[in-house]
């Protein structure tokens, strides 16, 4: 996303993010996310822990979203943020060896929109190839070089996330490359494009302020609904945390839909990407839905495991689809 872009956006969705409006959020979300995540793994140089870190930097923004007055201000503000959530990470990481239960595990990363039991496998070779490159690149170079590779290899967007200047980030690229053998360098740019944050982390972000709470009382109510029964109160409660989480989802998707479709060659290939998108929200909607009612039902791991490998199908084929479709147009 080029930098006047990024700033209109921020301009105009911030302002709307403040008065509640979380279609608007959705949109910062999407267009801010890999930088975050991209921070964050940097300094963890934990894939799933960046993640992890990135998520809770969206939740604590849109709690803490009347404070921020100055559109200027947000970007610098997520950096830090991530940066010293981050830290934080890394400090407790020295200090913590708790036994982790490998079913409770399973099911958490079962939970994750995209991430199903069958990617267990890939994620790990991804993070264990991350974290091999990262070791080797300067400290100040890890963030730029990642971003760099998610960003569509752009050093001006990059520039305008990180808040600095284009000649900086094609210096601190070029010393990232250097400290880099070529075969790891070529590894490094592929893990970085192939894992980067994408709608299924803007789902996550969205289950998040569910399960918060941010939207409305939910936290109340659903604390009520499990300790007096489904109340109407505790169900509104509960409709309304997801009718907003719902609708972050529905612009994060809205506004990668809309990037494609700029790319796009013919009015078929057009309305095929507008279909596609239309079922991917409502596919994506969906698993929100029944994530959320499992963490408010208690559903067992075994049944979170199941959900999400169906769904995990569903949006392994659907994005398939969308793949052949416009391979189909681009030869027609």
């Amino acid at each position: 996303m080029s930098p006047d872009i990024l700033n209109t956006l921020i301009e105009r969705d911030l302002p709307a993010a403040q008065g509640g409006d979380t279609v608007a959020y959705g949109r910062l979300v999407a267009a801010t996310q890999r930088m975050v995540a991209s921070v964050a793994l940097a300094i963890t140089r934990d894939l799933q822990a960046s993640e992890d870190i990135a998520q809770d930097t969206f939740l604590t923004a849109w709690q803490r979203r009347g404070q921020l007055d100055n559109p200027q201000s947000f970007l610098p503000w997520l950096r830090q943020v991530a940066r010293n959530r981050a830290i934080d990470h890394v400090r407790a990481r020295r200090y913590r060896e708790t036994p982790v239960d490998p079913l409770e595990h399973l099911s958490d990363v079962a939970a994750e929109p995209g991430h199903g039991p069958a990617d267990l496998h890939e994620r790990s070779e991804q993070a264990r190839h991350l974290a091999e490159a990262l070791d080797e690149i300067p400290e100040t170079s890890r963030d730029v070089l990642l971003l760099y590779y998610r960003e569509g290899e752009r050093s001006a967007d990059v520039a305008a996330l990180l808040g600095i200047s284009d000649a900086a980030v094609r210096k601190r690229l070029q010393r990232g490359r250097d400290a880099l053998r070529e075969q790891l360098l070529k590894r490094l740019s592929a893990v970085a494009r192939e894992s980067a944050p994408g709608v299924a982390f803007t789902v996550a972000v969205g289950v998040g302020l569910a399960g918060s709470g941010t939207a409305g009382a939910a936290v109340a109510t659903g604390a009520a609904a499990k300790a007096t029964g489904w109340s109407v109160k505790a169900v509104l409660g509960v409709l309304g945390a997801l009718a907003a989480s719902v609708t972050l989802v529905v612009g994060a998707v809205w506004l990668e839909v809309r990037l494609l479709l700029r790319r796009a060659r013919s009015d078929a290939e057009r309305r095929s990407l507008v279909h596609n998108g239309i079922v991917y929200a409502a596919l994506m909607a969906t698993y929100m839905v029944v994530l959320s009612w499992a963490n408010y039902a208690d559903w067992s791991a075994l049944q979170v495991i199941l959900a999400a490998v169906a769904f995990s199908l569903a949006i392994f084929l659907l994005t398939y689809e969308r793949v052949r479709s416009r391979r189909r147009h681009r030869r027609e």
